[in-house]
């Protein structure tokens, strides 16, 4: 199935935070809040009062965080500026102006590429070799900031053509799998399989935004809907977890079936960050054929630490807002699937509970503390073979970064642990090649770097 795709999140449960209007509202009534959630006495700024349009008013001036870290000089690289996606439904194509900026492929001198059937809305031209150090935005200066806003922060339009894929799975069930395809793609060119987060799906924008990258760059991408997420809605009776590493086993083996000789790189963000370091380290002892290399952006490597971290007081919105996220899946899974029995959610006030009268009894754990233990990746990454990288923030709200400094990484894995950015929002200062989503430039960089692609940008987007 060919789908025109605009970048939305259209994976949650009825009840779910999601749409435009409810992003919005999120957006303005807790930023004004998360901005004063932590401080540093040595540097000051003045914080509007949190609506979108509104930051740095004349709001009280507190004192907030600034870091900066250093740079990582990298080969042959670089990253696109597509932009960012909005929380829109698939309602529309974008206008031609939109398709204008943002272009089909930019891409030239790829070896895996024929350059004679290539296309571009753009004119190509190549990057900086150094990825520049992130300096966080000055309205987001601590992990609470950078979160909300990477998050709930609409932006420009991304198109994406992919077709829909099913995979079967174990039980009945099958997988859904969105695959986009660079025009002039080569057989034994490069392909990236990427995973989302929890109460994600592949159409979340942060999924999205780098697919779309990485197909400018000829990466062939597969976006993973997770059992039972997405439009892998009702076609699966059983979801998955954080540890569950045989679901994307089997979309791995079924593309490098369909792409022999292709390198495969595994990218998976916060719960499919700690998915992929685990599939890696397996794949040491049971081999993955055409995998190459593994990336992940804020894994929840301590998976108990990450649970004990949420039930902090001030992390508190962040736990609420998943388990009313999970309490509305698992309702409407029940509906759909009368079959699965009654789901007593009633105990159910933070992700501990969920996890632990919810997660672990359907997927045979003695409770949470079993799950979390045989889930996490942090034991499994000096196993991993191939090479990859992991970024972190040091201000991550709900995913701390004590696991990471005490895990022992193998040379190859590169860890860059960076002072702020949050989880999964690294919204900078300064724009990169127009654009502000430097976690998104980051990887892009970092595979263009290990695959010797030397990639093309549109013109800046502001």
């Amino acid at each position: 199935m060919r789908e025109g795709y605009i970048g939305t999140e259209d994976c949650g449960a009825p009840g779910r935070l999601g749409g435009e209007g409810d992003s919005r509202r999120m957006f303005a009534s807790t930023m004004g809040r998360v901005l004063l959630l932590t401080a540093d006495p040595t540097i000051t700024t003045s914080v509007g009062t949190g609506q979108p349009d509104d930051a740095g008013d004349g709001g009280p001036a507190r004192a907030t965080r600034l870091y900066r870290p250093s740079g990582v000089a990298v080969g042959s690289d670089g990253s696109i500026g597509s932009g960012d996606t909005r929380n829109l439904g698939c309602d529309g194509s974008p206008s031609q102006a939109d398709l204008d900026t943002i272009g089909t492929l930019g891409a030239r001198n790829h070896p895996w590429m024929d350059s004679t059937t290539m296309t571009t809305n753009f004119e190509p031209r190549t990057l900086d070799t150094k990825v520049p150090p992130f300096e966080p935005h000055p309205w987001l200066r601590n992990g609470h900031a950078q979160t909300i806003a990477g998050r709930y922060l609409p932006g420009p339009r991304v198109r994406l053509d992919a077709t829909e894929h099913e995979i079967e799975a174990d039980e009945g069930d099958r997988l859904v799998a969105l695959e986009s395809v660079p025009r002039g793609w080569r057989a034994g060119g490069p392909a990236a399989v990427l995973v989302h987060g929890l109460a994600g799906c592949a159409r979340s924008p942060y999924v999205v935004r780098l697919a779309a990258r990485l197909v400018r760059l000829g990466v062939r991408t597969v976006r993973m809907n997770l059992r039972g997420a997405g439009t892998g809605f009702g076609r699966a009776r059983g979801t998955y977890h954080a540890g569950k590493t045989k679901d994307l086993r089997r979309v791995v083996e079924w593309l490098a079936r369909r792409l022999p000789g292709a390198s495969i790189a595994l990218v998976g963000f916060s719960l499919g960050g700690n998915l992929v370091l685990k599939l890696a380290a397996e794949a040491a002892t049971d081999p993955l054929e055409g995998l190459d290399s593994v990336l992940a952006a804020n894994p929840p490597i301590d998976l108990a630490a990450c649970s004990r971290q949420l039930r902090r007081p001030a992390n508190r919105i962040y736990d609420r807002n998943f388990v009313r996220w999970l309490r509305a899946d698992v309702a409407r899974r029940h509906a759909a699937f009368p079959d699965l029995g009654p789901a007593d959610l009633t105990q159910v006030s933070t992700l501990f509970d969920f996890d632990d009268l919810y997660v672990a009894p359907r997927h045979g754990f003695a409770g949470a503390a079993d799950y979390y233990a045989r889930s996490g990746a942090a034991p499994l990454i000096p196993r991993i073979a191939v090479p990859g990288l992991v970024v972190h923030a040091e201000d991550d709200p709900f995913v701390p970064a004590d696991p990471f400094r005490h895990a022992d990484f193998p040379t190859g894995l590169a860890l860059e642990l960076i002072p702020s950015g949050g989880h999964l929002g690294y919204l900078s200062r300064t724009p990169w090649e127009g654009d502000r989503r430097w976690l998104d430039s980051r990887l892009a960089a970092w595979l263009a770097s290990r695959w010797g692609s030397t990639p093309a940008v549109p013109a800046s987007i502001s």
